[in-house]
């Protein structure tokens, strides 16, 4: 039957022919006329919600992906499906040069487009010239783009990020992006929420683009840099989390968790990276308003302050030292009365310290159910223990062996 002939069918005629059609010819269709295209989209298009393009994404799932362009709401692109190698090995040619064409024609008509992530996570050879420019450019103009995602090994042009507008969320995990290209963006899109950057990749100082973040909520970035240059951003009117992770200079964040202690929302905050001095974490219980923290200790003076943030809910300790630490974590445990998780990352407790914490925390609460549960894991003994109102009644009980420490990147107990 021609494709003449099948366009006078009925809707339900042509649904069903579909379905016992070869792939290329439901392509080939498909490209013909809006009503084949219609069809195929309909049939086929919620498949393409969120989607993949992994680097062994096959040639015919990219066309089928594209002519289904306008049904996408989330898009990840690994870069190395188009790397020249793999063109060669998986099609018998050497430049992809084309389905990366149709991608970015396709990403134009992406109308419902929410979230995109851009990566390139190995060394790539291609005959494509500004990869990350070229996708960047057709999308411009996708109002309903919300987040985006950039990780790349090799320096990339992303000029095109201040003609964006509607960004809530991004993530730029590249080598380095010019403090004024960042500023523009910032600037741009006035609604953004999540700012994710990587170790050192600002090219200047972070602290610019502070006038320009009022809607700023979340923050994650890692640099080594002069107390200066952290201070400015305590003036984020909204920032509610603050993670900072890599390597930084002693005692640098002084005046930053100095200014912070204004910040009435601010309930996360992470210093993954050089432990605190005690001039440093004297300052973290004027922050009264912190449910989850996460850092370096390196003396049991200094982490013994935690005690006083009697809201916190999940704290994540790491010790640089081999001193015990038994006597300062039920400091910890009896002072701050919400507390569902405390993760020592590393550092000495003594045998008997889960017994200890069950005895004070039946003398704290008496007869009451323990609500909420508290997780304790411990490293060294493979130790994880749930604190429940069970375990408080069998108090001599074995305690069960859970499994080993080894995860120190986020706050939740999983």
């Amino acid at each position: 039957m021609s494709s003449k002939n099948l366009i006078d069918l009925c809707d339900d005629s042509l649904y069903y022919i579909f379905d016992f059609l070869p792939t290329e010819d439901r392509i080939s269709l498909a490209q013909v006329s809006q009503r084949f295209r219609n069809v195929f989209v309909d049939k086929y298009g919620s498949k393409y919600s969120e989607y993949t393009l992994i680097a062994a994404s096959p040639r015919q799932e990219l066309i089928q992906f594209c002519i289904c362009c306008k049904m996408v709401k989330s898009l990840t692109i690994d870069l190395d499906h188009f790397d020249t190698n793999k063109y060669f090995r998986n099609y018998g040619f050497i430049a992809p040069k084309n389905s990366f064409q149709i991608l970015c024609h396709s990403l134009a008509g992406m109308v419902r487009l929410e979230h995109l992530s851009i990566k390139q996570l190995k060394d790539l050879v291609t005959p494509i010239k500004r990869l990350f420019y070229q996708i960047l450019d057709p999308i411009r103009q996708l109002s309903d783009l919300k987040s985006l995602q950039i990780v790349a090994r090799d320096d990339c042009v992303l000029n095109h990020l201040s003609q964006l507008q509607y960004l809530e969320s991004l993530t730029l995990l590249v080598p380095k992006v010019p403090v004024a290209t960042l500023v523009k963006c910032c600037k741009y899109n006035t609604n953004l929420k999540v700012l994710h950057l990587g170790y050192s990749c600002v090219q200047g100082s972070i602290g610019d683009i502070v006038p320009h973040c009022k809607e700023l909520e979340v923050l994650k970035f890692g640099m080594t840099a002069e107390a200066s240059t952290y201070k400015p951003l305590a003036r984020l009117p909204r920032l509610r989390e603050l993670y900072h992770f890599g390597i930084r200079r002693s005692g640098s964040f002084e005046p930053l968790l100095s200014d912070l202690a204004t910040h009435s929302q601010l309930t996360h905050l992470s210093i993954d990276g050089g432990s605190l001095t005690l001039s440093e974490a004297s300052q973290l219980p004027r922050i009264r308003s912190l449910t989850h923290l996460k850092c370096f200790f390196f003396t049991t003076e200094s982490l013994e302050l935690i005690a006083d943030l009697v809201n916190l809910e999940e704290l994540c300790v790491w010790m640089s030292c081999a001193v015990d630490v038994t006597n300062s974590l039920l400091k910890i445990i009896a002072s701050c009365k919400n507390l569902k998780l405390l993760r020592l990352a590393a550092g000495k407790v003594q045998p008997n310290f889960f017994q200890e914490a069950i005895v004070l925390i039946k003398k704290e609460k008496g007869a009451e159910t323990l609500h909420p549960i508290l997780k304790l894991e411990v490293p060294n003994y493979i130790n994880k223990q749930d604190i429940t109102q069970e375990a408080c009644n069998n108090l001599y009980y074995p305690f069960p062996i859970g499994r080993e420490l080894i995860k120190w990147n986020t706050f939740n107990n999983d």
